[in-house]
Parts: structure tokens; sequence; C-alpha cells
């Protein structure tokens, strides 16, 4: 326990070092009027806006916020880097139009010294509203080798061993439940990872259960069982953790966790 508690303060501190680092420098918003979007929100009509995150170009977070709730805060979160995020989204809201990608490159930056010692990172945070489209540009620097906007590995719970032998595992133990119908290709699993690394409290998200998802709960349960927990502030902590498990057409499976 002492040893995982000066791992977690160690982590700690390097977070704090590789966010001393980073330094914001500039930002711009554009506003259009855009009506794309419209037919999705008579469609649901309890949705304020939604929001997306972009880093470096590429969407990692959506976040739907609902009318006559907190406007600072989302009421679902949707990490669009996880397969079975995305699959959870696009099940619940089908007609959802996103905005066609749009890149901002910088050409120049008068004033600043010695900027090639740095990385340069883009973030954009796209708002979509029924009659507005709204978003907003920002950079920063990094000092030396680029760090992602958020570290996942120090603040979610992290499966010991390899995934992949993981999905090997799993893939054998599929084909001897055969001939069993596989209802959905996609499920999404929810758990609870303790203090000590155990999880517990598997259950299916969003999905009726059936003789193929029990096999994969049980499955998850006996072999799943060791795990970092996550670490925050120095600390060890429960958390949720996402476990998605797609069965492909060759019998292959593929596992992702979030």
């Amino acid at each position: 326990m002492k040893k995982i508690l000066f791992v977690a303060l160690l982590l700690t501190l390097i977070v704090f070092e590789i966010k001393a680092q980073r330094m914001g420098r500039a930002g711009f918003e554009v506003r259009t009027y855009d009506t794309s979007a419209n037919q999705f929100f008579e469609q649901n009509s309890n949705i304020k806006h939604i929001s997306i995150h972009y880093y470096n170009g590429m969407a990692q977070v959506l976040y739907v916020y609902y009318k006559g709730r907190d406007v600072n805060r989302p009421d679902e979160k949707y990490t669009l880097t996880f397969e079975g995020d995305v699959h959870l989204f696009n099940k619940k809201f089908k007609t959802f139009p996103f905005p066609r990608k749009t890149v901002a490159k910088l050409h120049s930056l008068d004033g600043f010294i010695n900027l090639k010692d740095s990385t340069i990172v883009y973030t954009n945070y796209t708002t979509i509203k029924p009659d507005s489209l709204t978003q907003h540009f920002s950079f920063y620097t990094v000092k030396g080798k680029a760090i992602p906007d958020f570290f996942p590995e120090f603040y979610r719970p992290t499966l010991k061993g390899s995934i992949l032998e993981l999905t090997k595992k799993l893939e054998t133990e599929f084909k001897q439940w055969k001939p069993l119908k596989v209802t959905d290709s996609i499920i999404v699993l929810t758990g609870l990872v303790d203090k000590e690394g155990k999880i517990g409290k598997l259950s299916l998200i969003d999905e009726a259960p059936s003789e193929y998802s029990n096999k994969v709960l049980d499955f998850m349960t006996r072999v799943a069982t060791s795990w970092n927990p996550r670490i925050a502030g120095g600390a060890l902590m429960r958390s949720e953790v996402k476990i998605s498990v797609r069965i492909n057409k060759d019998d292959s499976v593929k596992i992702s966790i979030l």
C-alpha cells in the first residue's frame, strides 16, 4: 500500500509539472447563423444545446445540456474516442448532425521568441444550438514534448495486464458459446473499481439483458478482476469504469476500456 501511495504522489507531482509547462497564448470565437441542426432539436425539445470539444482537430468529448438545468454543468458526457460511448450516443441520438470539421491553422506569431522550442496545441469548443453554431478556438504552447489535454492514465482506473490477453481469452470462450445468438454486436458495461483495485457492481448499460450479455458479464467478473485504481490529488479513489465489447463478423473480439 505504501508503494502504491508513493507512486500516486509521484504521478500527481508529474501532472503538476506538466501543467506548469503549458501557457495560454490566444483565442477567438466565431458565431454563425446555422439551422442545420434545427430538426434534431425539434425532435429532442428537452435539449438546450450540445457542445463538442476538439483537440488538435480531433473530436474528443461531447456534452449534452438539457433545458432547466445548471447551464455550467453538462447533463450527459460522451467520450468520442471510446467506442462504447459512441455506440450509446448513436443509439440514443440517431439523427444528430455533426458539424463539418473545421480546421484553424496558425500562420504567424508576431512578438514570440523561441517558439521553435515549444509545441503549439489547438483546441476548439463547438456549441450547437437550434439556430446557431459557435466555435471557440484557442491555442497554447507546451515547452518541449507535446502533452495531451487530459491524462486518463492518472485519473481513470486501468486494467492490470494486457487488454490483448483479455481479448484472446474472451475470443476463446466465445467460440465455446456457439450456437449462441448475438443480439447486438456492441455491448457496454459499467463497473466500480475500488481503492484496492478490485472491480464490482458490473452491469449492462442501456441494453436489454440477453444470454450473450450475461455470459460477457460473467466473463468480466471472473477474468477482468485486477485493476489500478483511480489516482486524484495524490490519493487512491473509487471510480467508475466502462468496458465495451464488440463481436466482429469473423468472431474476433474488440475490447475497449474507459
